[in-house]
């Protein structure tokens, strides 16, 4: 009896066991068709997304790519001197939009560069033929807020400046040397302008090499007193006088001045800067220690920041 008893116990809880095991079957294919239709939606949302970026990047494409945008991009092109690359763009839209009049005038701009390039061409080879001898001397330069007018650019044995009515101060050449002086007046619309170093170059093995930068000094105070500082000279001091006359000098050897040809240039850049001395006299001056200047200088550098004055 107990044992017939066992064995129907056992049928019973596997019955049971099978209806629960069916039923968590069924519930688990339920979610998995559940799954897989939020898998397929998404799947259908990404295609549909992705297609819509591509109509998107066509169309953008497409935008960038109307003549308007084309000429856009040749005309910045060409302002930030990229010439090849503006005449490839308005090529393009020479090759896209055939017999419109955004193709004719892309042909205009491709001849007016065409000629801007030969143009530049045959100014590098007259410099190459000429050489140095192509740059022409100033006796006035602009530059940002000063204009420089160089009254005289000379050789002596004798510097002299800090005139203040019947005296002044003078630096004599030593045995052997001389003098690079120049004579100018700066006029300033700045209060405290930085000033633009003078420097001396000498020709050798066809490139020019640098000698040294004139000190500035100024030309004349308007008595001793205001030499020695114990008053000011508004005359000497550009946040009350827009012009002020310098006298400016180095001292070199006479074999370096007399056996080469010389150049004195401009470099228009502030570097010089006014300065109130503790010792000595005057108590104001104009100190150049801050210069930075190319030991040697090409042809390309007179087409920026450097200026010839004169040849000596």
């Amino acid at each position: 009896m107990n044992y017939k008893a066992t064995i129907l116990i056992l049928i019973i809880f596997s019955s049971c066991s099978n209806s629960e095991l069916e039923k968590k079957n069924m519930e688990l294919e339920k979610k998995n068709m559940k799954l897989e239709n939020q898998l397929s939606e998404i799947n259908n949302y990404i295609t549909e997304t992705k297609n819509q970026l591509d109509s998107c990047l066509l169309e953008l494409t497409e935008i960038k790519n109307t003549p308007e945008q084309r000429f856009l991009r040749a005309q910045k092109l060409f302002s930030e001197n990229n010439l090849t690359e503006a005449i490839t763009e308005y090529e393009e839209i020479v090759q896209k939009f055939k017999g419109t009049n955004d193709e004719k005038n892309a042909e205009k701009e491709i001849n007016r560069i065409n000629k801007i390039i030969e143009d530049q061409i045959r100014e590098e080879e007259r410099k190459k033929a000429l050489g140095y001898k192509i740059l022409q001397p100033l006796s006035k330069v602009s530059y940002g807020d000063l204009t420089l007018k160089f009254e005289k650019i000379w050789t002596g044995k004798r510097w002299t400046f800090d005139d203040y009515g019947n005296q002044y101060f003078l630096r004599d050449a030593e045995r052997g040397n001389i003098h690079v002086l120049t004579r100018l007046s700066i006029t300033s619309n700045t209060n405290n302008p930085l000033l633009p170093p003078v420097l001396v170059y000498q020709m050798k093995e066809g490139k020019l090499h640098l000698l040294g930068k004139l000190e500035y000094e100024f030309r004349r105070w308007k008595d001793y007193g205001s030499y020695l500082g114990n008053y000011s000279d508004y005359g000497n001091d550009f946040s009350h006088s827009s012009t002020i006359r310098f006298n400016l000098g180095l001292e070199l050897s006479e074999e370096e001045i007399k056996n080469h040809s010389i150049y004195i240039v401009l470099k228009k850049e502030g570097c010089f800067v006014r300065s109130r001395n503790t010792y000595g006299n005057p108590e104001i001056s104009y100190k150049g220690s801050s210069c930075q200047t190319k030991s040697i200088l090409t042809l390309d550098d007179f087409d920026n920041e450097y200026t010839l004055l004169k040849r000596l």
